[in-house]
């Protein structure tokens, strides 16, 4: 169960670190403005910190399980979000689809530390 939760942790820390970084330079602030309807400002200060968080959280729950839980259950309510926003906006794509990719990695690594307990 360990190797499952520091590979989904890994994952989860990769896109949900770069996330933020590509939101706060701009790199994907139109498509983000295109799937969801919010605007690109809004996004680099709301999004992106809770984009960050999530990541961080996951990364300092490789090291303290209970704040992992936390990551995943932020990080999988975010997904959601992104899903909701995209349905809403009739994106159906590859978006959607990474999403709930993103999504499962996050539902995985809740399982896991959940059943480490």
């Amino acid at each position: 169960m360990t190797a499952v939760v520091v590979i989904l942790s890994i994952l989860l820390i990769l896109e949900f670190s770069f996330a933020p970084v590509n939101l706060v330079t701009g790199r994907n602030a139109p498509l983000f403005t295109q799937f969801t309807g919010i605007s690109s400002r809004n996004a680099m200060l709301v999004v992106a910190a809770v984009d960050a968080l999530g990541a961080l959280l996951v990364a300092v729950g490789l090291f303290a399980p209970k704040v992992s839980i936390a990551g995943a259950v932020l990080i999988t309510a975010l997904c959601a979000w992104y899903l909701v926003m995209m349905v809403r906006h009739g994106h159906f794509g590859s978006g959607l689809v990474g999403f709930l990719l993103f999504g499962s990695w996050s539902v995985g690594l809740l399982w896991a530390q959940l059943a480490r307990h």
